[in-house]
This record gives C-alpha cells, structure tokens and sequence, in this order.
C-alpha cells in the first residue's frame, strides 16, 4: 500500500527543500560563531573543548586541500587554497545538516512503523519520550534546548549499534560531530518534519524521496549552468546524476529480468507458469488493449493507471513480451523457439511440436524434457 500520495509528497518536497536552505546556514554561521573562525586558530580565545575541536577542524580541511593540490596541475597560489578550503568546509557542513535530516527521518520511520518506543522525533518536546526524560532528569530543563540533544544523542548511539554509517561517532562522523547544531535549529528540524502528513513515514520511498528533494537545488543549478554553457566540474557529478529511482522503476526492472529468466527455466524443464496457466498474461495484455483504447477515446485521463485485479496481476502488471525471451504456450513435452528474428516475428516465436530443427540455414533450440539446451 502507497501511504506517500501525491499531496504528500509535495508537501515534503516543499518542507525537505526549506529545510536544506535553513540548516546550511544555520550551521554555517554557528561553526563562525563557535569557533570565531575569523580569527587564525594560532591567535583566537577558546575554552580547551573549543579550542580542540577548532584545531581537528583546521587539519581536517588542511589534508583535503593537500590532497587536492597534490593532483592539481595549474599554479597554487593562496587564494586557490583558501577557495578549495572554503569549498571543502562548505562541503562539510552541508554534509552535517544531510546526516542531522537523514537521522531524523530515519527515527521518524521507525516510530511511525512502531519499531521504536516510546516516540521522541514524533512530537518533539511534546513526545512520551521526551516527558518521560523530563520527570526523571529535571535539571536538563536550564540548558538551552532544556535536553532534547543530549536524549537524541543517547537514541544515536543506541542506533548505532546496527546502524553505525549513519549514527556512529567513527569515520566520516566524526568530523561531522564537530559542526555544532544550534538548540533553535534543532527544534526548528523536529517541528517540520512532524508537519508531514504522519502516513508519509509509513512508506518505504519516503527516505529515498528525501534524498532526492534535498538535492534537487543542487542538480537544478547546474543545468542552468550547463544551459549558459557552463561545464560540469568533477565536484558536481554525483549532485546531477545520483537520483532516486521509485517503486515503479524498480518492479519494471525485475518483471523484466527476473520474469522472463523464470519463462526461460519453465521452457527448458517442460513447465507451464502459474501465471501462462491462469491466464494471467493473456488477461493483462487484453485489458491494456481496451484501457489504452479508452484513453484514445479520452474516457479516461491519460495520466490514469489500470486497475491491478490481485497479487498474481501486482507480479506481472509491467511485464512486457519480449523479443529476448520466449513466448510460453501450456506444452508439457517440448517447446522449440528461434534465436533469429525472421519476418518481423520474435526471435523465441514457439514453434509446433516436431517442426525442423533449421530454417534458411538458421539454428533452432529443441527443448524437452529429455533435451539439454543446445545451439
């Protein structure tokens, strides 16, 4: 069942798209803001914690600059390693407002399909989990976000435990752990996502569609760029090509692979297809040949979908013959199919029992019970 309609996913879009643009900045300004990054790491005034974070920040950069200048052809002048630095910080926090949204929803979905109680995501600081903490703990209640981070970050590393790329604290992570996420954006992240129609945390594309609408901005910058004659640079790749691929993609792609190597197995050991049997293809190819009739007639809308009757149709429902695969009639001793298309037929067109194994010096494949393939 579908619980992302399409009013649903406009809406996330909308939020997942405002969203982007808040938390890019709002981290940008606080890793400024906390770590007074205007002033040089050798000359600021910092608590010890700050100071340390500050100093894993600059070398992290430091070594991706190195790293690029290293395969860089052109002169390195300092305002080509400041640029690559600023890139590579921007990269950083936009990565870390991508991992504060991406963990967010993933708890959203888990409340949402009852996989994680009490809830905390769902219903912010109105949340079970969150009042529950509050009796327990009332001296949180003075700090800035009264709490909320420090209980969502027990929730993280509990997570992490089977989840460790996503809520871990090692690798990549790390790093990220060191922009700061102010208590106000925090907030600001939580009571959005709960806008979203709570059924859209109920669907298991909704994750894939937030990936998507979070890079659109990104993709969509760079075909105006590529419009004005711009030149896509390596950085930018994965942002215009890495897409999410939806359901009906996917259930395209097996019914045509899976499916047809099952018509292919059925063929060669003399069986007949649950779905050649029941008439299940046959009755789908009919009731497309009258649906796509009707929309000629404009007695449906063209952008309305065919009804699926029951499961056997859900497994078929985008099958489409095809010329690579063979056409399964209901024989139980043998089936012979050509590997040459001839005369605009398929090349696997089934052919009568007993016919010659060769026609216009073209090779047939004889398969029967007692018959290996063969060419």
């Amino acid at each position: 069942m579908t619980y992302l309609t399409p009013t649903a996913k406009s809406q996330l879009s909308k939020t997942i798209r405002n969203l982007r643009d808040r938390l890019i900045t709002d981290l940008h300004n606080a890793v400024e803001s906390t770590y007074l990054m205007g002033v040089k790491l050798e000359q600021v005034q910092l608590d010890e914690e700050r100071h340390c974070k500050r100093e894993r920040l600059e070398k992290y950069l430091e070594e991706l600059v190195k790293g690029d200048l290293a395969v860089y052809k052109g002169k390195q002048s300092p305002k080509l390693k400041q640029e690559l630095r600023d890139r590579h910080r921007q990269d950083l926090e936009k990565l870390a407002a991508a991992t504060w949204l991406n963990r967010l929803a993933v708890i959203k979905h888990l409340e949402a399909m009852e996989l994680l109680k009490p809830k905390l995501v769902t219903g912010g600081w109105q949340s079970a989990a969150f009042k529950e903490f509050r009796d327990y703990a009332p001296e949180f209640l003075q700090e800035e976000d009264q709490g909320y981070g420090l209980l969502l970050r027990l929730v993280f590393d509990e997570l992490a435990l089977d989840l460790s790329g996503l809520f871990g604290r090692g690798g990549l992570n790390g790093y990220i752990e060191l922009i700061p996420m102010p208590a106000l954006t925090l907030r600001y992240l939580v009571e959005e996502l709960d806008k979203v129609e709570a059924d859209a945390w109920r669907d298991d594309t909704t994750l894939g569609w937030i990936y998507q609408y979070w890079n659109d901005p990104e993709r969509e910058s760079i075909d105006q760029k590529m419009n004005d004659g711009g030149k896509v640079e390596p950085h930018e790749i994965a942002s215009k090509t890495q897409m999410f691929t939806e359901r009906y993609m996917v259930e395209w792609l097996l019914q045509n692979s899976l499916n047809n190597q099952w018509l292919e197995i059925c063929a060669a050991n003399g069986w007949v297809a649950e779905a050649v049997r029941d008439r299940t293809l046959e009755n789908l190819e009919t009731r497309r040949q009258v649906w796509r009739q009707k929309r000629e007639a404009g007695e449906v809308a063209l952008d309305e979908l065919m009804a699926i009757e029951n499961e056997q149709e859900q497994r078929w429902k985008y099958w489409v013959r095809s010329p690579l695969a063979p056409l399964v009639k209901g024989g139980k001793d043998s089936l012979e199919v050509s590997l040459h298309k001839e005369d605009g037929r398929s090349p696997l067109t089934p052919l009568k029992k007993g016919r010659a194994v060769s026609r216009n010096g073209r090779k047939l494949i004889k398969i029967g019970r007692s018959h290996k393939q063969s060419i």
